[in-house]
């Protein structure tokens, strides 16, 4: 189980460095820059859309995303590592 918690961790760091990326957007280019990029923000960044309407803190934000996206992992990482199995008779 080794190699597949590192790679549970290394999803978690994606979803980490997803929501560090969006907050440091959200800084420098203000709120009025978000108009086209909701979308991708709701794909990307899943706890956006528990608390769409309240002001969320960002830590709050980046827990919850580190932890969806290494939920995702650990249901992704053995699907993947069943596909990439050989056949076997």
């Amino acid at each position: 189980m080794g190699r597949m918690g590192l790679r549970i961790g290394l999803w978690a760091l994606c979803g980490a460095v997803v929501t560090c990326f969006w907050v440091l957007f959200a800084m420098i280019a203000g709120p009025r820059h978000f108009d086209g990029h909701w979308t991708v923000v709701a794909i990307t960044l899943p706890a956006s859309l528990l608390w769409p309407t309240r002001p969320v803190t960002w830590h709050t934000i980046l827990f919850l995303n580190t932890a969806i996206y290494g939920l995702v992992g650990l249901a992704i990482e053995p699907l993947w590592r069943r596909l990439r199995q050989p056949l076997t008779r």
